[in-house]
């Protein structure tokens, strides 16, 4: 498939789709860039409980739950 197919595609993605692709990028980028890997685990190890976020508070922010997947 070329790129440019591939980004046909996207752009066919209802948004609710378009976001679990993102989120699928994002973990293959840090299963195979042990740096990416090293730099989102500092991002997510927050020691400040005040600025923690429940699963459904993050699905929330990102608009996870609005329509199928």
């Amino acid at each position: 498939m070329s790129f440019e197919t591939l980004k046909e595609q996207v752009d066919a993605l209802t948004d609710a789709e378009r976001r679990r692709l993102m989120a699928h990028l994002v973990s293959v980028e840090q299963s195979k860039n042990a740096e990416h890997g090293r730099r989102m685990a500092e991002k997510i190890n927050c020691q400040d409980p005040s600025r923690w976020l429940t699963l459904e508070e993050v699905e929330n922010r990102l608009h996870l739950n609005d329509g199928p997947a």
